[in-house]
């Protein structure tokens, strides 16, 4: 008798489970499919990511680093350099001696060459935001802060009058 009790609880507890009492899960707003969602933001909040400029359509000659330079910012440049351009470009820019680089065709830009060292800091920072050729765009992985750093770093390395 008391094991007939215990069952019965126990089925009464599973079955009163099943049921949803908070409907909020049920009456939520729904999105189409490829339809954007529309986040606001709460009043009083603060921005963690802040916005990105869109570079796609800016004369790369004028763009400025708005941020200082300083050592700070080159062993920024430098450790980035290494994680992102180091695989392709080398670790002084050649890309002499890089298996990846023999395996590119066509082969990655040696930033020592003449015609790289002739871009501006905009148009290098362009390149490096947007992407050139083969080369990808790294403004999803880098802040523009750290692309700036980079930059400034790649002028570092480079020969330049």
């Amino acid at each position: 008798m008391r094991a007939l009790g215990l069952i019965s609880i126990m089925i009464f507890a599973a079955l009163s489970a099943c049921e949803n009492y908070d409907l909020d899960m049920h009456d939520q707003v729904s999105f189409k499919v490829q339809e954007s969602p529309r986040f606001r933001k709460p009043a009083n909040s603060v921005t963690m990511a802040p916005e990105r400029v869109d570079y796609s359509e800016v004369d790369a000659v004028t763009i400025e680093n708005p941020f200082p330079v300083d050592e700070s910012a080159l062993a920024q440049g430098k450790k980035l350099f290494e994680i992102y351009c180091m695989p392709c470009h080398g670790a002084d820019g050649t890309t002499n001696g890089m298996p990846v680089a023999d395996l590119l065709e066509p082969r990655p830009a040696d930033l020592q060459s003449e015609a790289v060292v002739a871009l501006t800091e905009g148009e290098l920072f362009h390149r490096i935001v947007e992407g050139f050729g083969i080369m990808p765009s790294y403004k999803k992985d880098l802040s523009d802060r750290e692309a700036w750093s980079v930059t400034e770093y790649i002028m570092k390395l480079q020969i330049r009058d």
